[in-house]
This record gives C-alpha cells, structure tokens and sequence, in this order.
C-alpha cells in the first residue's frame, strides 16, 4: 500500500515538474512559396513564373518567462521551386524560353517573442540571420539552341515572419507560420530579394 502511494505521489511530482519544463518546442511544417509573376516590356518582353513549396523544421528554447516570453529558435528551410521565363526580342523576331528548378536550404538562427492572449493560443513573431544554400539546373532554348546549366551559390539571408499556436494537448499544437526570407537580388527564381513562405503544420512541446 505504500508502495502504491509512492509512485502515485511520484507520478504526481514528475508530471508537475513536467509541465513546469515546457520550456522548448520543435515545429514540423509544410508550405508553399508564394507565387512569383512579372511581366517586363522594352525592345524585348519578358514574362517570369515560379512558384514551389517546402518544409521547415523549428528547435526553439526559452530564454525569458515574463508577460512576453523570449525563445531563441533555430530554423532549417528546405524548399524548391520552378521557375520558367519566355523573352521574346521584337527587333530580331526570336523568343527564347528557359526553365530551372532549384533547391533552397535557409537557416537562419533568431529570436522569438511570443505573447499568449488566451490559454490555448499563443501568438510570436521572429528574427533571425544566416545563409542561403542555392543550387539549379536550368534548361534554356534560344532558336535550335539548347543550353543545359548547374549552378550552386551560398549567401547572407535574413529571416523574419510570426505564426499562431493553437493548443491542441499539452503537449502539441498546430501552427501557422508566415516567413520572409530577405537575400540578395535575383536568386531561387526570384527577380527581387524577397522569397516569402506560408507554412502549416505542428509543433512538439517539452
């Protein structure tokens, strides 16, 4: 009989002391790129498109516990994206077409503020810098043409978004995350520097 109460009062203690060390969580995501159009006219048009999707996996601990809560994350980005671009030169009367798909890993470590207006939903927003792993094949016909090309390419990005937590258990929530990615211009499809991605998925509290 006291053996029995020991583990009850044991069991009560550890889960206590478990819910007192939510102080981490790790975030599963997917998403999608958002779609990129442009339409450039002079002495030759061009029309761009891409659009691509990917996943996101989120390590973030706490820092700070007050009103705000302070966590330092780790994001890791994995996404791809297709890209086609049709030019076509009015004065020599030739279109040429080229078509790329590519590869992007961003990681860019950071903070995170997170505020909890209701016990189940938590809302943050993020910060973070570090690099861009790009690479691509492209494919390109100009005439009887055809040219075949790789190219790989790491650089400086910096992140920032926020996102919405809703507690389905202690222990897990489904998250919505919008992120920015700021690099430098014309890569990964993109003519600007932005390259902008939604993602849904959950995230493991502990």
């Amino acid at each position: 009989m006291r053996i029995h109460c020991f583990l009850l009062v044991a069991g009560c203690l550890l889960g206590q002391s478990a819910a007192r060390a939510q102080n981490s969580d790790f975030g599963l995501l997917l998403g999608v790129s958002w779609p990129v159009s442009e339409v450039v006219s002079g002495s030759s048009n061009t029309v761009r498109g891409s659009v691509g999707g990917g996943g996101q996996f989120n390590y973030a601990f706490q820092v700070l516990q007050r009103s705000v809560d302070l966590y330092v994350e780790l994001p890791l980005i994995v996404s791809a994206r297709d890209t086609g671009v049709v030019t076509s030169t009015n004065g020599t009367a030739t279109t040429s077409v080229a078509a790329s798909t590519s590869l992007q890993v961003f990681f860019t470590p950071g903070v995170r503020v997170k505020i909890s207006p209701e016990s189940r939903v938590s809302l943050y927003a993020a910060l973070g810098g570090g690099l861009l792993a790009y690479g691509a094949n492209q494919i390109s016909t100009n005439g009887q043409n055809v040219r075949v090309s790789n190219a790989t390419t790491t650089t400086g990005a910096l992140d920032f978004g926020g996102g919405v937590d809703f507690r389905l258990t202690r222990l897990l929530s489904l998250r919505f995350d919008l992120r920015d990615f700021v690099t430098r211009a014309g890569l990964a499809g993109v003519a600007g520097r932005n390259h902008a991605m939604f993602g849904f998925g959950v995230a493991f509290h502990f």
